[in-house]
Order: C-alpha cells, then structure tokens, then sequence
C-alpha cells in the first residue's frame, strides 16, 4: 500500500497536466526552424523557441518567422503609504508579436500580458537596480514563454493555400 501513495500521486499530477516551471509541456510547433525579430525580446524568444523543441535560424533557412510588433513596458506607482511616501511600484508588460509563413501573416496576433509588482522602501535602496533588472528579465522570459505557447497552437496548413475541396464539392 505504501509504495502505491507515491505512484497514485504522481499518476495524478501528470494527468492534470501539472510540470514543473520550466519543462514544457508543449513541444509542438507547428514548425522546427523559426526566424525571429524579437527586438528586446530576442534572447528570451531565442531560448523559449530551443525549450519547445524548435530551432531559432537564419532567415533563409526559416521555415517561418516570428516578429514582435508591439512592446510596451511601463514602471507605475502602485500603492502609497497613508504618509504619501512610495511603498510599491508596478511593473507592466504587453508584447504583440505575429508569425508568418511564406511571407503572409499566419494565425492571429500573438499577445502577452505579464505584471509584477515590487516593495520599494527608502531605507533599502542599495540594490534596487539590480532586483528591477531582474524582474524585467523575468517578465522578458514570461513573455517569451506565453508567446512561444500561443505558437503551438498555429495550425499545420499554409495561410496562402486554401484547404482542398472535399468529393462533391465544386472547386472555387
């Protein structure tokens, strides 16, 4: 009996779907080689791309091709003390990015949509810069995650070919 508790839970977790951060559960684009214009989100997508089992190329060996359009990152005051001194910033990013095969748009736009917050004190000052980069990169890397998710989601047929027609329909 107690050698099946361990079995049963992990039966459990892995058919809900659970992985731990970091594994993918997706490992399948839609497409192997993808060229990607990512702008500040190059490394990240770069990487993102390499975890779902794809391969970030050069443009002419690309099977398709990713493009950020869209990169907005704001840092806002988010709630003050009753003293009106800052007690904790916001920290928002929204990335559009679009796929495209054979040149043509491929699928909807892809959205990501990643906030943070951060406790700000004047007594601790030393080391805010570095804890604000690090949560810009980890909101970089989120946002890469939630794009390259979406991608799996593309379809397999071409934008630019439309599907066959099925037997006794006319061909358009």
């Amino acid at each position: 009996m107690k050698k099946l508790v361990p079995f049963i839970a992990v039966s459990a977790l892995s058919a809900c779907g659970f992985h731990l951060k970091g594994t993918y559960a997706y490992d399948h684009l839609p497409e192997q080689k993808w060229y990607i214009s990512g702008g500040q989100l190059q490394k990240p997508l770069e990487n993102a791309i390499r975890h779902a089992s794809g391969t970030p190329v050069a443009q002419a060996a690309a099977q398709a091709e990713l493009r950020v359009t869209g990169f907005d990152g704001k840092r806002d005051i988010y709630t003050i003390t009753r003293a009106a001194k800052l007690n904790e910033y916001l920290f928002t990013l929204h990335v559009t990015a679009q796929a495209y095969r054979h040149n043509q748009p491929w699928g909807a736009p892809l959205v990501a949509h990643v906030r943070r917050n951060m406790p700000y004190s004047d007594g601790l000052t030393l080391g805010k810069d570095e804890e604000t980069a690090t949560i810009w990169r980890d909101m970089y890397n989120d946002a890469a995650d939630q794009i390259v998710r979406q991608l799996g989601f593309l379809n397999q047929s071409s934008p630019s070919q439309p599907a066959a027609p099925t037997a006794g329909e006319p061909a358009p």
